[in-house]
């Protein structure tokens, strides 16, 4: 169990940590706990989960918040949500616990990490980074593209992600806000737009996440720069490699047209016939929007398949889907 602090087990000094190393102090303890429960979970099996009370992942959870080791804790509520019995519910399972190990023994070693990796792993686990010590960090212009924007629920709030692509350097950025249920997110960077700006990105080994730090008269609007299908699966496998809990990687497609597989399914399919397979019930609406010509589609991209979340088209410009 994770000890309070002031007992025997920080050894008498607790009065004299810092604020950050108590914290220290208390997350390792939770990774530790965690590392345990997931030991125990394999050799329990996995079709233990199935069997499992509905709490069991929120009871994890918890625990793992009052460690302050809230990223931690957002992974294993997702679990919870992993759906259905049977299927390829094991597979996924045990996908997400070698993920989560991964990711204890990476902090347990994180003094032997490199730097961009160390603050991937501790940004996981759940510590944070001010945004006055990014905007402090190196800065990125180009013209960047609003490819896509998704609203979310997590943890209590509603997360706005907003995907970027730089015209010039083919770049990715996520730019995030938070609101409160009911309250309203920040709606600056519109869907189809092309801004100016410089971003201040967040440390780690996979640069991603972004602030926006300036910005600066707005170019012409235009197409955004994309890739094939080929290209795109290179981008995720380099950036798995680089960051192992990356769940979603943005995608911005160009050239490509929907059809069905032998099996009814959706996908995109570019000019050199590569395909991917695409999340959405509503295939009539991306063929609506190709028009039966081949056009451009961004969105996120996942194990799972395409999420699509806005296309371009020669005579329409940007649609939002």
């Amino acid at each position: 169990m994770i000890e309070p602090e002031g007992t025997p087990a920080h050894h008498g000094d607790a009065g004299a940590l810092t604020t950050a190393e108590r914290r220290e102090r208390r997350v390792a303890a939770g990774v530790e706990e965690l590392d345990r429960w997931l030991c125990d979970q394999i050799e329990q099996g996995l079709a233990h989960a199935d069997r499992a009370p509905s709490t069991m992942w929120e009871d994890v959870a918890r625990r793992l918040v009052d460690a302050q080791a809230s990223g931690l804790a957002a992974r294993v509520r997702e679990l919870g949500a992993i759906p259905g019995r049977g299927g390829d519910r094991p597979e996924r399972l045990l996908e997400e616990y070698a993920l989560l190990r991964l990711l204890t023994t990476a902090f347990r070693r994180r003094d032997e990490l490199p730097e961009p990796l160390r603050a991937t792993v501790r940004s996981r686990v759940g510590f944070t980074v001010s945004q006055e010590e990014v905007l402090a960090g190196e800065r990125v212009r180009d013209h960047w593209y609003v490819a896509g924007c998704r609203d979310v629920e997590q943890d209590r709030l509603v997360a706005r992600r907003v995907w970027l692509r730089g015209r010039e350097t083919g770049r990715s950025a996520l730019v995030l806000t938070f609101a409160a249920p009911g309250r309203a997110l920040d709606a600056s960077l519109a869907v189809g737009d092309t801004i100016d700006a410089e971003l201040a990105f967040y440390p780690g080994a996979l640069p991603l996440r972004a602030l926006v730090a300036a910005r600066h008269p707005e170019p012409a609007q235009g197409p955004p720069r994309g890739t094939t299908v080929t290209a795109l699966l290179r981008e995720h496998a380099a950036a798995l490699a680089r960051d192992p809990w990356l769940e979603r990687w943005p995608a911005v497609l160009t050239g490509v047209r929907p059809a069905r597989d032998g099996a009814g399914r959706p996908h995109l399919v570019d000019g050199d016939g590569d395909a991917l397979p695409v999340r959405t019930t509503d295939v009539w609406r991306l063929l609506a929007v190709s028009g039966g010509r081949p056009f451009t589609v961004s969105g996120e991209w996942s194990p799972q398949g395409l999420l699509p979340l806005s296309a371009w088209q020669e005579e329409e410009g940007t649609v939002v889907l």
